[in-house]
């Protein structure tokens, strides 16, 4: 008893400590957080969280990563993009498509994996991840519009590349065990059920605010709570189903009608509080529960060429292409092209999807966790070392946001 709780606290430390080293140096967090929880798990041996804490490890996470994408979805205010709408529906749309296909065409033919593994991994590759890119975001001080961009489309994409891989998965299963099309129909019908739970939940507590029916003191708990019941019933339905619920929740609080700004910001503020908690604690978390030999098998040839042309030619491309006549500057669709990082999303559904596909006795399975790490460390390492240098080469650092926050 006494070395969980010892074990936790010094978990919940760490990621802390990662957070103030990452302030005070100017170094990203997650690069940090990263090496910590490397050296605690794999390497130094310290503590296995998979065993400290048991069946609590996956519903923790899962908890965790729901709590991050409301945050995050919470600051999406449809009036922010009104200027640059065109370009984040070409990212999340067109650009989506392209990095799908062509990093499952690439995992499939230079990874040399079987088509459902590459798939798979092509859809959930899509995925940016805000618990990576806000605190980047936070640490760059990027001018309004590269940042929206970059805030919207981590957090819109989050669910859909989940979902999407969700969906190859269960295209295997029809292609391999004869599994009935109606269960493809089932999941759109879950999709579509947890958007609008997610509508009336959002909608219905904004209400109930803004009329003053729940104290002031009470509204960050009872908002809290609603989300987790969200997720678990959304989840219950079909798993991944939760991250598009909770995120359709934050999105309607944000932009209903009889919302109220200080209710919002109010909201924000607590909940900003809880996701640096949580993103410090989950991202060590998931890095110390790697054993050794998946760590090694991050740096096999074909995957680490795999993760290159994902990094510097899928990506690039298929922003390029996206943004086409979207009004955007050629510097800042190179930065957005190049700044793609992915995060505990992507672990944490990694092997979620490994564990279906090796029910249908596909090897290759067992090399998805480990191309999914490498794709995680490879692309936090460059794009949190690269994210201030680059936005200041390309002049896309807003100054005054800079000084204040040096303040």
């Amino acid at each position: 008893m006494e070395f969980i709780l010892i074990s936790i606290s010094l978990l919940i430390g760490v990621g802390i400590m990662s957070q103030w080293l990452a302030w005070r140096y100017q170094i990203p967090a997650i690069i940090i957080m990263t090496l910590a929880g490397v050296l605690a798990g794999p390497i130094l041996g310290l503590f296995d969280p998979r065993e400290l804490l048991g069946d609590l490890y996956s519903p923790i996470i899962s908890f965790a990563v729901a709590i991050i994408l409301f945050e995050g979805s919470l600051g999406l205010h449809f009036s922010e993009i009104n200027q640059f709408r065109r370009s984040i529906v070409r990212i999340v749309t067109v650009g989506v498509a392209l990095s799908f296909v062509g990093m499952s065409l690439l995992i499939q033919h230079v990874g040399g994996l079987h088509w459902v593994v590459a798939w798979t991994m092509g859809a959930l590759f899509v995925v940016t991840g805000p618990t990576v890119v806000i605190p980047l975001l936070r640490q760059a001080h990027l001018k309004d519009r590269v940042g929206a961009i970059l805030k919207w489309e981590g957090i819109i994409v989050d669910p859909v590349g989940a979902l999407l891989g969700l969906f190859v998965v269960r295209l295997g299963y029809i292609v391999y065990e004869g599994m009935d099309l109606w269960m493809q129909l089932l999941f759109a019908g879950a999709c579509i059920v947890g958007i609008g739970l997610g509508y009336l939940f959002g909608h219905l507590l904004m209400g109930w605010f803004v009329a003053e029916k729940v104290p002031r003191y009470l509204r960050a708990s009872v908002t809290l709570t609603a989300v987790l019941i969200l997720f678990s019933l959304s989840e219950l339905m079909m798993h991944e189903v939760g991250l598009l619920a909770v995120t359709a929740m934050g999105m309607t609080m944000a932009n209903t009608k009889h919302r109220d700004e200080e209710i919002i910001e109010e909201l924000q503020s607590f909940k900003e509080d809880i996701s640096i908690l949580l993103i410090s604690s989950v991202f060590i978390l998931l890095t110390a529960s790697l054993s050794r030999a998946e760590l090694l098998n991050i740096f096999q040839w074909p995957l680490l060429l795999t993760i290159a042309g994902i990094l510097f030619l899928i990506r690039p491309v298929a922003i390029y292409l996206s943004t086409v006549g979207a009004g955007l500057p050629l510097a800042e669709r190179g930065f957005i092209g190049w700044i793609a990082p992915r995060g505990i999303v992507a672990m944490t559904v990694a092997g979620f999807f490994a564990e279906e596909v090796a029910h249908l006795g596909i090897d290759d399975a067992k090399q998805m966790l480990p191309l999914t790490l490498g794709l995680v460390f490879i692309s936090v390492t460059l794009h949190g070392l690269t994210i201030r240098p680059l936005a200041r080469k390309l002049k896309l650092i807003d100054v005054q946001k800079e000084a204040k926050a040096d303040e």
